[in-house]
């Protein structure tokens, strides 16, 4: 059967996930180290919990039990956690599913972003090269295989970006309860990401009273997303109270910077947020057509006032957030990259535009397919640097656990409770070793408390890094026996006291 452009163009796609997959073949069995290992293991944490203790999807939990009589934590609706638990149940292997699930879930919205360039009226090859350049954007090149629900929440948000796209042109109801839905979904699963929803703001404000009639289509639009938004909203206003000490509710309103500080933070947008994380240097130069010249679109749709209108939203978070992401917290940019993407694609477009006949037809394909190498070789040269153990937080604390990992999870019992000391994440020493309990940020743990975790609340081992804190001759007394001696790594059995 002869080859057609359309398949010529799946084959190509196909292509650039293999090799994406490929890149990626030795981080998917990697436990999880690397940059941002604290907050996916608070990730897996929850995976785990479902699969081993809990499975109500409305009692995400952690590895600690500090400061109440469960471990339950709830911030976003843990809908990627237990699904992935529902996996993990029947095959094992957390870890590799989990990664493999979450890579699944971007090649979605993949597919959904190269059906929203369709949608908004740029030809079949701009799609695909949009989306293979997106795809290998540093940033979303690395959180494709790392456990974070905010990949979930980018996935979902494209679908609805999609959808709702495509009820402009269409008029197609269900097309509007698809969309409303993967908002809930991408809400949900991350609230930020409910801003995407400023798409069908702007439609009904736009609509609502066109020609000086009222539209009850606009009302019934409207009606749809609010209705399938209600459940994120009774999640979140019933886990919020809880969230007193989380950076994200009082943002920039809360900053203590000073203005030196904030000006290094500018700097780092400036010099690798946007260009070496959100982007890279292939596709520089399509960025800039897009924004000032953009190619042209086979559309009547004003597709245009909604793509800035997104950008305008996602900016105006990045403010608000601006001392939460400083220069750690580069996936919370993850909902800049559709509209950064469409920019790139639509640049791309007037590239070729300018480029795809004549004489310029080599110069210009060949440049354009030189970026198209390039995108995936500086996604993996940027990016894997961050999977090394040494990129990990607290490292310097964490390097023997990781030396000795297999012993440390081996000694003790899968299900019992320890003591574990220096673990400022309270869920990266956890994760690693396996073992739920309570976790102390340092060594200054009162000695008595030993005896009482270990009468009420049944917790028999500790895991100590601390000489000062575990030759301490009072808490001795509360320990029988050093049962592992793993680099700077001691575990004790507690002693039975009456």
């Amino acid at each position: 059967m002869p080859l057609t452009r359309r398949n010529v163009l799946a084959i190509g796609f196909l292509f650039s996930l293999l090799v994406n997959f490929g890149l990626h073949w030795r981080i998917f069995p990697q436990d999880v180290q690397g940059k941002h290992n604290w907050r996916q293991s608070q990730t897996m944490w929850n995976v785990r919990n479902f699969v081993r203790y809990d499975n109500d999807i409305f009692n995400p939990r952690v590895s600690h039990f500090n400061g109440s009589d469960n471990n339950l934590q709830r911030l976003e609706f843990p809908l990627m956690q237990w699904g992935i638990a529902q996996i993990v149940r029947h095959t094992g292997h957390e870890v590799l599913v989990a990664r493999l699930s979450v890579w699944a879930i971007s090649v979605a919205g993949l597919v959904a972003f190269g059906l929203l360039i369709l949608t908004m009226g740029f030809t079949p090859w701009v799609a695909v090269v949009g989306t293979v350049f997106l795809q290998f954007s540093p940033v979303f090149y690395f959180y494709s295989v790392n456990v974070l629900p905010d990949v979930l929440a980018l996935s979902a948000g494209m679908w609805y970006l999609y959808l709702v796209f495509a009820y402009f042109r269409d008029r197609r109801w269900w097309q509007v309860m698809a969309a409303a839905l993967a908002l809930g979904i991408a809400t949900l699963a991350k609230l930020p990401f409910a801003m995407f929803g400023i798409v069908g703001i702007v439609y009904v404000l736009g609509r609502l009273f066109r020609n000086g009639k009222f539209d009850w289509r606009v009302i019934a639009f409207a009606g749809l997303h609010i209705l399938f938004i209600l459940p994120a909203v009774k999640w979140y206003m019933w886990v919020m109270p809880g969230w007193t000490s989380n950076p994200v509710l009082y943002g920039i309103f809360g900053s203590t910077n000073t203005p030196e500080q904030n000006l290094a933070i500018f700097h780092h947008y400036w010099r690798q947020y946007i260009p070496y994380d959100l982007l890279s240097p292939a596709v520089w130069v399509f960025f800039l057509l897009g924004m000032f010249i953009p190619g042209k679109r086979n559309t009547e749709v004003p597709y245009a006032r909604y793509v800035w209108a997104l950008a305008i939203m996602t900016l105006v978070f990045v403010i608000l957030q601006w001392n939460t992401i400083t220069y750690v917290h580069d996936y919370y940019l993850l909902p800049l990259l559709p509209w950064m993407y469409i920019v790139v694609a639509a640049g791309a477009s007037r590239w070729w535009e300018w480029t795809g006949g004549g004489r310029w037809k080599q110069i210009g394909s060949g440049l354009l397919a030189a970026a198209l190498v390039a995108a995936p070789v500086y996604a993996y040269s940027l990016r894997t640097p961050l999977w090394s153990q040494k990129a990990s937080a607290y490292y310097p604390v964490m390097r023997d656990v990781f030396a000795h990992q297999k012993a440390l999870q081996e000694v003790v019992d899968d299900d019992a409770k320890v003591i574990v000391l220096n673990d400022i994440s309270v869920h990266i020493f956890t994760w690693l070793i396996r073992k739920r309990g309570y976790v102390f940020h340092s060594d200054a743990m009162r000695p008595r408390w030993i005896n009482d975790l270990h009468q009420k609340q049944g917790v028999d081992y500790l895991y100590s890094n601390s000489r000062r804190f575990d030759q301490d001759s009072i808490v001795q007394t509360y320990l029988d026996s050093l049962v592992l001696q793993a680099g700077d790594i001691h575990v004790y059995r507690i002693a039975d006291r009456k």
